[in-house]
């Protein structure tokens, strides 16, 4: 059993469609001021139920976000990943059985040929395609049933998300989000009984897919990367740069912590990461002392040996930080023992 929330956006943080456990049931919370009409309200509904009952289920093939957050920007796989979207789509448009099977053997190889470059990192989309997938292909039915739009008509958004390649390439979870459902679309094609077994399987959905067709494992080579496969990746390192340097040109009081402190708690979908640094664009939960302290603003940390490990902590504060009683207090952390220095309006705080 589940439950819907209908929302202004009031009392859900940030105002988006989510689903929460409320009192142990799944409650489905939809933002009805996103949308302008009560087709789009009635699929996003659906939408965010089926992730209920996907609880439900047992659901487990959920992703490492981990993986995500250090997904490494490579050339050979931008261009990969970017054809293989484009033959994904032909394979779905198809108007006959010879042209799909040609379209979806490329989308094979060239996705196989992108886990030689990438490794665990394609595991990482492929729980997303299978996770976020089918609560996308639900929406859409629902969209179109309650639209009567023409079926190619109704899938005009998710077609932009998956063949848009800049935006496919700097929203990577988004991006699999439509990659996921245009394999549900394919698998109603191939084997329209797939959606009976689909929750007793362990497997994602591209591997129950490549099951299904027959295909010779093989790898692209010499492969062109394209001028805009190289523009994409300057101008997600130039993005990355430009939000480093704006948190480092914020106006406030600079504050650097420096020494034994441990990552207990953040959310991986917002933080950048830019070499050994990572920008927590919303909040982290951070052991000081034997104290955890939850951070709620914009961070970066220094990572140390291990992930969890923080070598340096850089916030910026509203208000400089105070010595009271040889204890130092501050906005977020509060207060922490260690010595403070000031130079050049930044403050260095070396922990006890």
């Amino acid at each position: 059993m589940s439950r819907i929330v209908m929302s202004n956006g009031m009392n859900n943080s940030g105002g988006a469609d989510t689903l929460i456990l409320y009192e142990d049931y799944p409650t489905a919370i939809v933002n009805v001021e996103h949308y302008s009409d009560m087709e789009r309200i009635y699929s996003i509904v659906v939408h965010e139920l089926f992730h209920g009952f996907q609880h439900l289920q047992g659901e487990k093939r959920f992703p490492n976000e981990l993986l995500g957050m250090n997904y490494p920007l490579l050339k050979e796989n931008i261009e990969l990943r970017n054809r293989e979207r484009q033959y994904l789509y032909h394979a779905v448009m198809a108007t006959t059985k010879e042209e799909q099977y040609r379209s979806l053997t490329q989308f094979i190889a060239a996705r196989e040929s992108r886990r030689t470059v990438m490794g665990q990192y394609l595991d990482y989309e492929l729980s997303i395609e299978t996770v976020e997938g089918p609560a996308f292909y639900v929406e859409s039915q629902a969209y179109r049933h309650m639209s009567h739009k023409a079926y190619a008509d109704s899938l005009t958004t998710y077609r932009s998300s998956l063949l848009n390649n800049s935006e496919s390439s700097r929203m990577l979870r988004k991006s699999c989000y439509s990659s996921g459902l245009f394999l549900c679309l394919l698998l109603d094609e191939i084997a329209p009984n797939w959606k009976e077994t689909f929750f007793e399987s362990d497997n994602m959905l591209y591997d129950m897919l490549k099951e299904l067709v027959e295909w010779e494992p093989y790898r692209i080579h010499d492969l062109e990367i394209s001028d805009e496969s190289i523009s994409i990746i300057e101008s997600i390192t130039k993005e990355k740069e430009e939000i480093f340097l704006q948190f480092e040109q914020t106006k406030g009081y600079h504050v650097y912590l420096k020494g034994d402190m441990v990552s207990k708690g953040f959310d991986p979908m917002n933080v950048i990461v830019k070499g050994n640094k990572r920008l927590h664009k919303h909040f982290i939960s951070v052991a000081i002392n034997d104290k955890v302290f939850q951070i709620s603003q914009p961070v970066i940390v220094d990572s140390g040996d291990t992930f969890s490990a923080i070598e340096q902590l850089h916030l910026v504060l509203d208000e400089k930080p105070i010595i009271r009683d040889g204890v130092i207090f501050m906005e977020g952390i509060r207060e922490v023992k260690g010595n403070l220095v000031e130079k050049d309006h930044m403050y260095y705080i070396v922990l006890e």
